[in-house]
């Protein structure tokens, strides 16, 4: 029994240990992604080509990222227009 209560407090007090040091991977994370969000945003590929020149893989990752979505919003863009441009006045539906 003795050696049952032991085992539980020992197991108890190492999580509650463990827990209560967390380890911080990397404190600048988060401004390698502003920073490489806003370079893949602002600069298009040469923030990307940047982003590589700083060699940090978080910052490549969110270049990218901020790439993508300038890419992905002129893609948008460009299909709306172009839906726009085909629809003439005598396709859209009167009497509704």
């Amino acid at each position: 029994m003795k050696n049952n209560i032991f085992l539980i407090i020992f197991f108890l007090f190492s999580n509650f240990a463990y827990s209560s040091f967390p380890i911080i991977q990397d404190p600048n994370e988060d401004t390698y992604k502003t920073v490489g969000y806003i370079l893949g945003f602002s600069m298009l590929i040469f923030g990307v080509i940047i982003a590589y020149a700083y060699n940090n893989k978080t910052l490549i990752k969110y270049a990218w990222r901020g790439f993508m979505t300038v890419l992905l919003a002129f893609i948008l863009i460009t299909a709306i227009r172009f839906v726009l441009y085909f629809i003439g006045a005598d396709d859209i539906p009167h009497g509704f």
